[in-house]
C-alpha cells in the first residue's frame, strides 16, 4: 500500500525543517534497514517508511545495532521493530503498515504540533510519527537521549499540541512544568495511577488525555480515555480475557501482564517476571509503587527487589519529592504512609533521589541503581 502522506506534514529535527517533499525526495536513495547512527535517525526512517510503501518491500528498523537477532522469514511490505529484549534477547516483531495505519485519521482541520518523547524506533514511536505524517501535522524530533529536562525546553520553544509519552516521563514532565497548552495528552507502555491522570487534567485542563494500551508483537490492543485507571472490566472477552496464572491475554497470547478485578475495573498490578516472594507472599514492586504514587509526598518512584537470606527478598524505594513539599515533613509523612502497607510491601530502605531514570523506551528502568 502507499503511506498517505500529507502534504502538509514537516518534520523539525537537529535544528533542520523537512517538509514533505523533502522527505519523498529522501526516500528515492534510502536503505531499508534503518539504524540510529545517522545525523538525522527520524528523517530516515520517515523516508524508509516512504519507500517500503511504495516498493512493497520489508523495512527493518533496528534500534539495537549491536544485538544478533534472528533474521525473520519476509512478508513483503512489512514493518520489523525490535523488541526491547527487557526479559531476554531482543527479537523482531513484524506489522503489516496497513495496520499500523489503519487507525490513524487523515489529515483535517487545525494542523497540529507532535513532540516525539519516545524512541523513534520503538512501537509508540512509529506510531506517533505515523499519526504525525498521516495528519499533515508538524512532528518535533528531540535528539536521540534527550532528557526530560531537555524535552521540557524544547518544548517551550516549540510550543507543541499534541504530546505521547510513558507514566515515567510525564511524571518528570510535569516537575520541569513548561508553559503549554496542549490539546492531546497520550500515555503508554506502562500502567498509569489514578493521581497521575488526576495531575495531568489539572495541569492541561484543555487536553484529551487518553491512555494506550500496546505491545511490540500485537500492536495497539485498546485505548482508554475515561480518566480512570486500568480499563473496564466489561472489555472482558474470548479476545481480551484474563489467564489462569492472572495475567491479560490478548486473541490467545499471554502478555505477562498481572492483572486484577477491583470493582468494575480491571487495574494492571505488574510484569508477571518482576514479581518477588517475600517471606512467602508473592509481591509485585509496582504495585507498591501505585500504592506510595498515592502520596501526596512521592512525585515520582522505583521500586526494586534485592535477595535476602532470610526472607528470600526485600523492598527497597528511591523516591522523588513533590517539589513543593517541605522535605523534612515530606520525608514523615512518606514513612508514615508505608507503615498502612501489609509488612511483606513495606520497603526496607529509602533514598531520595532528585528524579527517578528511565531507559531509552522511555520505561522505568527496573535495574537498581
Amino acid at each position: 500500500m502507499n503511506l498517505s502522506l500529507d502534504t502538509r506534514f514537516e518534520l523539525i529535527e537537529g535544528g533542520q525543517v523537512f517538509t514533505a517533499a523533502d522527505l519523498r525526495t529522501r526516500a528515492e536513495n534510502v536503505s531499508t534497514v534503518v539504524t540510529v547512527t545517522g545525523d538525522h535517525p527520524v528523517a530516515d526512517l520517515i523516508a524508509a517508511l516512504i519507500a517500503i510503501s511504495e516498493n512493497g518491500t520489508d523495512l527493518f528498523v533496528q534500534r539495537n545495532s549491536d544485538a544478533e537477532i534472528l533474521v525473520p522469514d519476509q512478508s513483503p511490505g512489512r514493518v520489523w521493530l525490535q523488541t526491547s529484549g527487557t526479559t531476554g534477547t531482543p527479537k523482531w516483531a513484524g506489522h503489516d503498515l496497513s495496520k499500523l495505519t489503519q487507525k490513524i485519521a487523515a489529515g483535517s482541520g487545525a494542523k497540529a504540533r507532535w513532540l516525539l518523547t519516545y524512541h523513534p524506533f520503538s512501537f509508540a514511536g512509529v506510531q506517533v510519527v505515523l499519526s504525525a505524517m498521516i495528519g499533515g501535522h508538524t512532528l518535533i524530533a528531540p535528539p536521540l537521549k534527550a532528557s526530560v529536562s531537555d524535552m521540557a525546553g524544547l518544548a517551550e520553544a516549540t510550543q507543541p499540541t499534541h504530546i505521547s509519552g510513558t507514566p515515567t516521563f510525564w511524571r518528570a514532565f510535569l516537575m520541569a512544568a513548561p508553559n503549554l497548552d496542549l490539546k492531546s495528552v497520550t500515555l503508554g507502555g506502562e500502567a498509569t495511577d489514578q493521581g497521575l491522570l488526576d495531575a495531568l487534567r489539572a495541569r492541561f485542563p484543555n487536553a484529551h488525555i487518553r491512555h494506550i494500551y500496546a505491545t511490540t508483537e500485537a500492536g495497539v490492543v485498546f485505548t482508554v480515555s475515561d480518566g480512570k485507571a486500568g480499563f473496564p472490566a466489561t472489555w472482558l472477552n474470548d479476545q481480551l480475557a484474563i489467564t489462569e496464572h492472572g495475567t491479560l491475554s490478548v486473541n490467545g497470547r499471554d502478555t505477562h501482564d498481572a492483572v486484577t478485578i477491583d470493582g468494575d475495573r480491571v487495574l494492571f498490578r505488574g510484569r508477571l517476571d518482576s514479581m518477588v516472594n517475600i517471606g512467602g507472599v508473592k509481591v509485585f514492586p509496582e504495585e507498591v509503587e501505585a500504592y506510595l504514587l498515592t502520596c501526596t509526598a512521592v512525585r515520582d518512584v522505583r521500586v526494586t527487589a534485592r535477595p535476602n537470606p532470610i526472607t528470600g527478598h526485600i523492598l527497597t524505594a528511591e523516591i522523588a519529592l513533590d517539589p513543593s513539599a517541605d522535605e523534612t515533613g515530606a520525608k514523615a509523612q512518606i514513612k508514615a504512609h508505608i507503615q498502612t502497607l501489609p509488612r511483606a510491601q513495606r520497603p526496607v530502605s529509602l533514598s531520595f533521589v532528585e528524579a527517578i531514570p528511565y531507559g531509552e523506551t522511555g520505561k522505568k528502568s527496573r535495574a537498581a541503581s
